[in-house]
This record gives structure tokens, C-alpha cells and sequence, in this order.
């Protein structure tokens, strides 16, 4: 049996197979999950798919006025009060684009959200 440390680091070196590699079974699964990637981001609540990095991190920053660094908790706790909405992703189709390929994503605390006090929405934009 391996020892715990060793297990982890078992785990990190982990990765997606190479297509080739993946049995025959799952190739229509496998495809199918990467045509999920190429489609226009869009969504309303979940998790949101950032572009340049956490959303939750990057308004609870702007809301504490950015006085913490990654890993304090006065951020992390920040961060974790905040859920999405809503997200919406460049679509040339409807001729909306935010910077390179960028997205809008709309937050909010989630005592906010079960009050219904969607006036304290926040919006995010990354481009």
C-alpha cells in the first residue's frame, strides 16, 4: 500500500488519455465533452467558466477594496459568499463581443439572492 503522500502525487500526475489511447467505448463521450468547450458560454446560474480566472475571487477583491492577497481568508470567506446569476459569452452570432473572446457574468451574494435583492447583483466583464 502506498503512503498517503504518495497516493496524491499519484493523482497529480494524472492525465486526460491521449485520443488514440481512449477506449472505443468512450470516444463519442470524449467528443461530445470537448464540442462542450467550443460552444458559446452562456448560461444562467452554476458555476461560472472564467476567462482570466475566478470571478468570486476577482469581486471579492474589488468589494474588500483590494486589500488581501491570495489565500487570506477575509478574501476566501468573501469569495464564497458570492454565486453567479448569470453568464454570457462573446457570440459573434448576436454580434456581442467583450474584448478577445470575453465574457459578462453577473453575481451575487447568495443571502442577496434568497431575499430577492437582485439590485446588489454585481457585474463582472474579462475579455
Amino acid at each position: 500500500m502506498a503512503a498517503p503522500g504518495q497516493a496524491r502525487s499519484a493523482r497529480r500526475s494524472r492525465h486526460w488519455p491521449h485520443p488514440r489511447d481512449t477506449p472505443a467505448e468512450l470516444k463519442p463521450f470524449v467528443r461530445a465533452f470537448g464540442h462542450l468547450r467550443t460552444r458559446i458560454d452562456h448560461q444562467i446560474g452554476g458555476h461560472a467558466v472564467p476567462v482570466q480566472g475566478p470571478v468570486e475571487y476577482e469581486l471579492a477583491n474589488a468589494t474588500l477594496g483590494g486589500m488581501y492577497a491570495w489565500g487570506d481568508q477575509p478574501l476566501d470567506q468573501e469569495a464564497e459568499r458570492w454565486v453567479l446569476l448569470a453568464q454570457f459569452g462573446s457570440d459573434s452570432d448576436a454580434k456581442m463581443t467583450w474584448g478577445e473572446e470575453g465574457a459578462l457574468y453577473w453575481l451575487i451574494r447568495s443571502e442577496d439572492l434568497a431575499a430577492h435583492r437582485f439590485d446588489e447583483a454585481r457585474l463582472i466583464v474579462q475579455g
